[in-house]
């Protein structure tokens, strides 16, 4: 999973109980596998997404459209481990098409399911974005959180509305899902964050996310004196902002802007880059400023 928003490191991480290659977030356990599912698969995490390896499937196991039908039943019988055996199978014996059944489901299991596969997804969905955009206010935190990121994932410069959506769950009800949207700032391609930005400030107007779009282009040329505005504000969503982009991706990341945001006042903004730093939730690509020979 979480992650291009809410990476792990680069690895392969075993759903095997006790047998972690790596240290897990909090975030919703990330991996997404219920415990049933620990003996059978794999979770490999890269920069460009997350991949689900089974490890093999009986040959009683139902088929792809099997398990569909299971998920789009009405019961809530099924868990998330038919997500997972579903994987494998979308878009090859299960048209990928028929994901858009189970985002507008009126189940909420089944919906979850959907949201969770969605993730594993890029813009050959992005005619889904606007279903993925509905489930932004969804009871279910964890499909919530799920939609963000994929929306990140799949969504094309014609989605800026459904961007802004995704930002809005900086002020979002549950703290899981308010640092998946704080993943979103920081994971965010550069078009994606402006798109977000702008019409985030239209839809709400006189609010903190039109707050964040004057700093940001008050402070365009200015990076540390943006975040340090972002870090510094009164409103709890503007200083999210501002922990997004003071762990944003670049090629070198400024040690001292997540510093900043690890010395804030705010528990919230210290707790979640600190989290940043311990677990490396940034590019692997990119080079901690700390780490560069000093210049004379």
């Amino acid at each position: 999973m979480r992650l291009g928003p809410a990476r792990l490191p680069r690895g392969l991480y075993s759903t095997r109980v006790g047998q972690p290659l790596f240290a897990m977030t909090d975030l919703f356990d990330a991996m997404r596998l219920s415990a049933e599912d620990s003996e059978v698969a794999h979770l490999y995490f890269s920069e460009s997404g997350k991949i689900l390896l089974p490890l093999g499937k009986s040959t009683n196991a139902p088929t792809g459209p099997e398990i569909l039908q299971l998920l789009l039943s009405s019961t809530d019988e099924h868990d998330g481990a038919l997500a997972s055996d579903l994987l494998a199978d979308l878009g090859r014996t299960v048209p990928l098409e028929s994901l858009r059944l189970l985002l507008t489901s009126p189940n909420a299991r089944t919906r979850a399911a959907g949201a969770f596969l969605a993730t594993f997804q890029n813009q050959n969905i992005s005619s889904m974005v606007s279903e993925l955009a509905a489930l932004l206010g969804d009871s279910n935190s964890r499909t919530r959180f799920d939609a963000v990121e994929s929306i990140l994932r799949c969504s094309t410069r014609d989605h800026g509305e459904y961007l802004a959506q995704a930002l809005f769950a900086l002020d979002d009800e549950h703290d899981a899902v308010r640092m998946g949207a704080v993943q979103f700032v920081r994971f965010a391609r550069d078009w994606q964050l402006r798109l977000a930005r702008q019409h985030a400030a239209l839809l709400k107007p006189q609010t903190a996310f039109s707050v964040i779009s004057d700093i940001s282009e008050q402070w365009r040329d200015d990076v540390s004196a943006m975040i340090r505005k972002m870090l510094d504000h009164s409103e709890p969503v503007v200083r999210r902002y501002g922990l997004g982009l003071a762990g944003r991706a670049r090629l070198v990341v400024v040690d001292a802007f997540v510093e900043w945001a690890r010395a804030s006042a705010d528990p919230e903004i210290s707790k979640l880059a600190a989290s940043c730093i311990e677990h490396n939730q940034i590019s692997h690509h990119a080079v901690w400023h700390s780490s560069l020979p000093a210049t004379a």
